[in-house]
């Protein structure tokens, strides 16, 4: 819908660590059919306060942006107008390992490009994997794979 609404208790859904609301439970089912598709960008942290200062910040709904249908959110219009003046040098700071997979390097020793149409999310950081038996293993122990 590209607006905001404020969702229902009721109708809630824990995703990453964060927890959603939902209108109604149809929203719901949408959203954890595909959570990467509607979940903002590092968690909801400003991707510009990380690429900028290396720090994690949270952004704010009053100071979000959507590019190539993903949704950012901002500490603050400054550091929105950073990012919609070249959203390139931002867009893919939540990629981890560079788009390699975490199972990969860790069981083979190597490294190898996921594919972006496998992907999961853990701490606001997208892992991909190159077939859906690795995302599997991640994501049944994702403390093997991700560094602290």
């Amino acid at each position: 819908m590209k607006k905001w609404v404020k969702g229902n208790p009721a109708h809630q859904a824990m995703y990453d660590g964060h927890v959603y609301y939902f209108m109604n439970e149809a929203q719901k089912n949408t959203f954890l059919a595909n959570p990467n598709r509607y979940v903002p960008v590092l968690g909801g942290d400003c991707v510009t306060c990380l690429v900028k200062m290396g720090q994690r910040m949270p952004g704010n709904i009053r100071h979000a942006a959507y590019h190539q249908g993903r949704l950012y959110l901002f500490a603050g219009e400054e550091q929105k107008q950073m990012f919609l003046k070249d959203p390139a040098a931002y867009a893919n700071a939540d990629l981890a390992l560079n788009g390699n997979c975490p199972v990969c390097r860790v069981e083979m020793h190597k490294d190898v490009p996921g594919d972006a149409r496998i992907t999961t999310t853990r701490g606001g950081m997208r892992y991909r994997f190159p077939t859906e038996a690795q995302r599997k293993m991640f994501v049944s122990n994702p403390k093997k794979y991700v560094a602290p």
